[in-house]
């Protein structure tokens, strides 16, 4: 009775005290002024990390057909951006620079320079802050979804 006791006292003490590292958090485009015909198709390209989008490493294309998450609001059109390739799921996120192309409008967005210092945490899932990145050759700070919408992480927003 008393070693069940103690295992448990262990157990607990390990398990609940334990830092493991926290994963990436996702990034989400937010699409101001673009009609839902104009995002029907979108590419979006994985390049190799500070490489000036010179080596490809994957290409994507997302349709607005589900599963795939398409949120209109007046003018803006959130897209939930979990890539499915070969029955794995890709997030924009920091490790790549990325390009987003939207073929019906000939429109490239650049997304680079992802800051988003790993960090750990006690518990069952914790997440990485993303503090800035790279749109288009300027610096922003994305903005953290905290609504209890489908679409979750962070997102940056793109105009027409």
């Amino acid at each position: 009775m008393h070693k069940t006791i103690f295992a448990c006292v262990i157990f607990l003490t390990f398990f609940t005290s334990c830092k493991r590292p926290c994963v990436n958090f996702h990034i989400n485009a937010a699409f101001i002024g673009f009609s839902t015909s104009d995002l029907d198709t979108i590419i979006i390209r994985e390049f190799r990390p500070n490489d000036n989008y010179n080596h490809l490493v994957d290409t994507f294309l997302i349709t607005n057909i589900p599963p795939v998450l398409y949120i209109t609001s007046n003018d803006t059109t959130i897209i939930n951006m979990d890539i499915t390739n070969s029955n794995t799921t890709t997030y924009i996120e920091a490790g790549h620079d990325w390009q987003i192309f939207i073929p019906s409008k000939k429109r490239t967005f650049s997304i680079s320079s992802i800051n988003s210092p790993q960090t750990e945490n006690v518990g069952r899932i914790c997440w990485n802050p993303i503090n800035s990145l790279v749109l288009d050759n300027q610096t922003i700070i994305p903005t953290l979804n905290k609504t209890q919408n489908l679409v979750s992480g962070y997102i940056i927003y793109m105009n027409n």
